[in-house]
């Protein structure tokens, strides 16, 4: 589950712990300093988890949830429901429905029950997003989370039965009350701790890949659809628990408790913050909380700017009564714009301290001990695995992209796929890959039939691709990309173990940058890591989309014997596009052409270029020796 003990479990529980005590600290600090602020502080640390379950999904999805808060109205209302006596109940909410009005249960086992009966509604709007097809950024999960806040609100304004309605609720104590701050304590550490470990989970960084670029990650054998079902799941988990206590604490349940103005809160705390990071989560709480008591202070107190007062003016209503929502307002505005990322972006301590660790003790010494792996050693192809394409058909519309076309690649080969622009190329690797439905015809791997699979299925299966436009997972660092691979590849390839990561990363030249996010590497590098990301699959075979596509001639020739030495590390066969006739002859041992989707040659590269079709149809006078 964590690829690395150190990194991804030891030093985020230790980030937890720092962050926890830096946080309950400043709390106690403030209440100290200024005294009576202690409903403050609790509310603040409700708040906290609250955010910090809805930063597990949002952070490691990329998916702007509107809904979270939907949730925690559900398990506040659950935990309400079981937790008050049935003498409190027949004064609000005579003949319950479901014969609630007789269960009487401890807080902690109602909230423990809330808790379940949450993640049985999340499990099912997680299946209408899945149905959407949810990905990264889109808008119809975001359409569908704010539905379910808007669902939830009405239901608990117009059932008065369950809920009191709109005006009553359930507006009597649970028991005075949170008796002390170790439960709340317990529970904020816990949160912490889920966030963070789940961000360093095989989970977590699948996800996070989804969100990076949801196509690339399909291609790797990554399903989004689960991992942000597993992120729903946790992170609903972790509201429900804010939401209880936050009943608990307030000992009532409204509808308006749980609607807009508390989904605005957490949303301006986490933007603020940082989204995708946990540490800025816990920043942005900390910012938004003191700002909005200044706000309230400076709403009761008055203002006064160069001796003149704004009492009566007529702005007067903005800076007395609502100066506290103007304030998230301008909050979220103000870094929508200028610093949409947030005031940490995506920095964590746990993050931070691995790369201090990492600083002190060099591994680039610990290379020059021999206490590093060795390069990888090739593995012998089984050449019974055979890439077999039959017969594909693909039009759009009225276009016919590909006609009949057929291929055939054993284990032991390289085989080139070339031809002029809009001859098919890249729509043949999308058919193959699972990435396009094609009309007629098969795609089988061995004796499997691979036609109908869908693209993440089918890299599970051993045919694994690189982009023409690079697809890298830009938030994570090289490793981390790497390790995506192997991490899908542990689970769903145990017949052919993933190379050792260490090794892999020397292989491909890219031990010294293996600490550097993605998005800084420069584009020769970068082509390195895609492939090196694609072989920790493991995979039969490799489908290379322009690999040396905006490289000099000399990173083209020498991607000849980087793409053989990256094979040959998994005894995997290659097909590879490329317009680069230089590197395509030096690397294939048969070319395919192609011309408006028909294969037009099959043969060595010196019988291709003499075709006198293919010279007229592609090569021209390039061909000619």
């Amino acid at each position: 589950m964590f690829p690395d003990l150190r990194r991804d479990v030891l030093l985020p529980v230790a980030a937890g712990l720092i962050l926890f005590g830096l946080f309950v600290g400043a709390g106690l600090l403030y209440q100290g300093q200024l005294g009576g602020q202690e409903r403050l502080v609790t509310l603040a640390l409700i708040d906290a988890v609250l955010v910090l379950g809805l930063q597990i999904y949002v952070g490691n999805t990329g998916i702007l949830s509107f809904g979270h808060i939907g949730f925690g109205a559900i398990a506040g209302y659950a935990f309400a429901l079981m937790a008050i006596s049935p003498v409190e109940k027949a004064k609000r909410i005579a003949g319950a429905p479901f014969g609630l009005d007789d269960v009487h249960l401890g807080p902690w086992t109602s909230m423990s029950l809330a808790i379940v009966v949450v993640l049985i509604v999340a499990l099912v709007v997680g299946l209408g997003l899945a149905r959407s097809g949810a990905e990264s950024g889109a808008v119809s999960a975001t359409v569908i989370t704010l539905a379910l806040l808007f669902v939830t609100h009405e239901v608990a304004r117009n059932w008065p039965d369950l809920t009191g309605g709109d005006r009553a609720g359930l507006s009597f104590r649970i028991g005075g009350g949170l008796d002390s701050r170790a439960p709340l304590y317990l529970a904020f550490l816990a949160a912490i701790l889920s966030a963070l470990l789940y961000a360093r989970s095989r989970g977590g960084r699948l996800a996070m890949a989804a969100r990076e670029d949801d196509l690339a990650a399909r291609a790797m054998g990554v399903n989004p659809l689960v991992q942000q079902m597993v992120a729903l799941l946790l992170s609903v988990s972790v509201v429900g628990i804010g939401a209880g206590l936050r009943v608990y604490e307030r000992g009532s349940i409204l509808p308006r408790d749980f609607f807009f103005n508390l989904t605005l809160v957490t949303l301006v705390m986490l933007i603020v913050g940082g989204r995708r990071s946990v540490s800025g989560a816990l920043l942005g709480v900390a910012v938004i909380t003191a700002g909005r008591e200044l706000a309230r202070r400076l709403g009761q107190d008055g203002f006064e700017f160069f001796g003149i007062g704004l009492d009566g003016a007529p702005l007067d209503w903005i800076f007395r009564e609502n100066l506290k929502t103007v304030f998230l307002g301008v909050a979220m505005l103000g870094f929508m714009i200028w610093r949409p990322s947030g005031l940490l972006d995506d920095w964590d301590l746990d993050r931070w301290l691995h790369a201090r660790l990492d600083r002190w003790r060099s591994r680039r010494q610990d290379l020059q001990d021999g206490t590093r792996s060795e390069l990888p050693s090739e593995v012998e192809p089984d050449d019974t695995d055979v890439l077999v394409v039959k017969g594909v058909g693909v039009s759009f519309g009225g276009f016919r992209a590909l006609d009949e076309v057929g291929l055939e690649v054993g284990r032991t080969e390289v085989v080139g796929v070339i031809g002029p622009n809009g001859a098919g190329k890249t729509t043949l690797l999308n058919v193959i890959t699972g990435l396009v439905e094609s009309d007629t015809g098969r795609v089988e791997l061995g004796e499997v039939d691979l036609t109908d699979l869908p693209s993440h299925q089918i890299a599970r299966r051993g045919l694994v691709r690189t982009f023409q436009n690079l697809r890298l997972f830009g938030a994570l660092t090289v490793r981390e990309n790497v390790e995506v691979s192997a991490l899908v590849a542990s689970s769903t390839r145990r017949h052919r173990l993933p190379p050792d990561i260490d090794g892999l990363l020397l292989a491909a030249g890219l031990w010294e940058v293996r600490d550097r996010r993605a998005r800084e590497l420069d584009y020769g590098t970068s082509r390195r890591l895609e492939l090196a990301r694609a072989v920790a699959m493991a995979p039969s075979f490799l489908l290379l989309d322009e690999p040396t596509s905006g490289m000099s001639d000399a990173e083209s020739l020498a991607m000849v014997d980087q793409v053989r030495r990256m094979a040959g590390v998994v005894g995997a066969g290659v097909v590879v596009i490329d317009h680069d006739l230089n590197f395509i002859t030096g690397i294939c041992d048969r070319i395919t052409c192609l011309d408006r989707g028909q294969v037009i040659a099959v043969g060595s590269a010196a019988e291709v270029q003499a075709d006198p079709v293919v010279r007229a149809a592609y090569l021209g006078s390039s061909a000619e020796t």
